[in-house]
């Protein structure tokens, strides 16, 4: 069929029953989530010792932590290193259900291959464990650069297409003339700084489980791009473009920043897999970026039910790896604006208080939380 005798571009959802739907999906999400966070001890977890502050010497473990970082030897190894500290153990059995569709938001801003986009390796193997749990779909999808009409060729050129089709994922290309899919709208009165709003594709609001699949990256404009940013993909190409909302990428007076934000307000990832194996640690997101990118492998991996210490954890890693050029350096962890402005969102936790991790396997984890923790 050609783009001419194409059916209309798919329809904006504005139904109430659609969107009460649509809405129910996310409150089970947000749910999830804060009972996730609730059930995690208070403190921090340093290899061989109970919760800092703890003052039962006989405590040597959590039963989950708000973050899990994993290392080790292998990729797998310390992926599920990193899962166990945290309510995504045992293979997902504790959040994917039986019929369950899985929506997995990799980043596919480009072409480029690993760590600039996400591995191939971490989409086959959260569609094995997913699907192992009795999903009845998995999805694999994103939408790159809102300049770039290619997303099905830089899926394609960074191992995503053959990644979903080896594991048994779907695919979704959020094209913005696709008829078959249809979109959700989110009002200008509900993202103050998104000019006419924005809109999110229904097969990801509809999704019972999320999960968004970052790389810790450096980023030339926005300092880094991580969990939080991840979720601009997701949004209708046109209304990126505006120039009133990214075409240019705005940082005066934080708007980018709350821009991301407010869009974390509206969508919520069941959980966040931070791959921190390799990294960019110089320009981002793309290789042929100014500055050109540069990678090292900080052998980590990072996941979490809350996306804001999630991507604090990466931003501790980018201040041990990052080249000292990157602006990452230039404040703590919880005064980066991106952060800042998530925080004021109410995303995710406030601040360290609110922050505890686990990473025995870990070798600089107590590097990692003196960032964090200070």
């Amino acid at each position: 069929m050609t783009k001419s005798n194409r059916p209309p571009k798919g329809r904006i959802i504005r139904s109430k029953d659609l969107l009460q739907e649509f809405r129910e999906k996310e409150l089970n999400r947000r749910q999830f989530i804060a009972r996730a966070s609730t059930a995690t001890a208070a403190g921090v977890l340093v290899p061989g010792c109970g919760p800092v502050g703890d003052d039962d010497d006989s405590v040597d473990e959590v039963i989950n932590s708000l973050v899990g970082m994993g290392g080790g030897e292998g990729y797998k190894t310390a992926l599920s290193a990193a899962m166990n500290e945290t309510i995504a153990r045992d293979g997902l059995a504790e959040v994917v259900n039986s019929g369950d569709v899985v929506f997995l938001k990799v980043n596919s801003n480009s072409g480029d291959p690993y760590p600039y986009s996400t591995r191939p390796r971490m989409i086959e193997e959260l569609t094995a464990w997913c699907l192992d749990q009795g999903a009845s779909r998995v999805i694999v999808g994103d939408r790159s650069f809102f300049g770039d009409p290619n997303t099905y060729g830089n899926l394609v050129a960074n191992g995503a297409v053959e990644a979903a089709a080896n594991a048994g994922a779907e695919l979704l290309v959020l094209d913005e003339d696709d008829p078959d899919i249809d979109w959700v709208m989110v009002t200008e009165d509900d993202a103050p700084d998104w000019q006419g709003g924005f809109r999110f594709p229904t097969p990801v609001v509809e999704a019972d489980v999320i999960f968004n699949l970052p790389i810790v990256k450096t980023h030339f404009i926005s300092q880094f791009t991580m969990g939080m940013k991840n979720i601009i993909g997701l949004a209708h190409p046109a209304d990126r473009a505006r120039d009133a909302n990214l075409a240019y990428h705005p940082t005066n007076d934080n708007k980018l920043y709350k821009m991301i934000a407010q869009l974390n307000q509206h969508v919520t990832p069941t959980l966040t897999f931070l791959d921190g194996w390799e990294a960019v640690v110089r320009g981002g997101p793309t290789i042929g970026g100014n500055p050109s990118g540069l990678e090292d492998s900080p052998g980590v991996h990072i996941v979490s039910a809350d996306r804001i210490a999630a991507d604090v954890t990466g931003l501790a890693v980018l201040k041990q790896f990052a080249v000292e050029s990157e602006r990452v350096h230039d404040t703590d962890v919880w005064d980066n604006p991106q952060i800042e402005e998530a925080v004021n969102a109410g995303v995710g936790i406030s601040g360290p208080d609110e922050y505890n991790a686990a990473g025995p396997t870990v070798a600089d984890f107590e590097t990692y939380m003196n960032e964090i923790l200070g």
